[in-house]
């Protein structure tokens, strides 16, 4: 992962990993830095956190099934390399509202089909000629920019 200032405001960061996301927008308080950060009197400091999420697979534990939530492909393709042991957080629900609000959209239109049919889609799925196609894609960057943008103006005092 690079990253650089391209101008005054503007910050880029490049990785090849297509995870490379927005973590997090924070307010910090002068105390929380170490050194000093400018050569006036710093009251707050506003930050952007880029970074990659946790890269584990993530599932969801309802009505006595396991559904993956996110990374499938990833799964597929460390199963393919002969892995057979991820690490991967269960998120439990105990009612169908809390699995709509932490499930795919696809499990959420059709649960029926991953919580009461007999055979529900599965990873080995992914290994069924007839059911796959491998395609070449073209190796790509992940690029975000974040720009700083400041709005200052006088206001009525209360």
């Amino acid at each position: 992962m690079k990253w650089s200032r391209v101008h005054h405001d503007t910050f880029v960061f490049v990785s090849p990993s297509n995870d490379l996301r927005l973590l997090n927008t924070l307010a910090q308080e002068p105390v929380q830095f170490a050194t000093p950060i400018s050569s006036g009197s710093v009251v707050g400091a506003v930050g952007v956190a880029v970074g990659f999420s946790i890269n584990f697979l993530m599932a969801v534990f309802a009505e006595g099934r396991l559904i993956l939530a996110n990374g499938s492909h990833r799964a597929y393709a460390l199963r393919d390399l002969g892995v057979t042991h991820v690490p991967c957080v269960i998120q439990h629900v105990a009612s169908r509202e809390e699995r709509d609000v932490v499930a795919s959209e696809d499990v959420r239109e059709e649960p029926d089909l991953y919580l009461r049919h007999p055979r529900p889609p599965m990873l080995k799925d992914y290994f069924e000629p007839l059911l796959h196609k491998v395609t070449p894609v073209h190796r790509r960057n992940r690029q975000i920019t974040v720009r700083i943008e400041v709005d200052e103006a006088f206001v009525p005092a209360l």
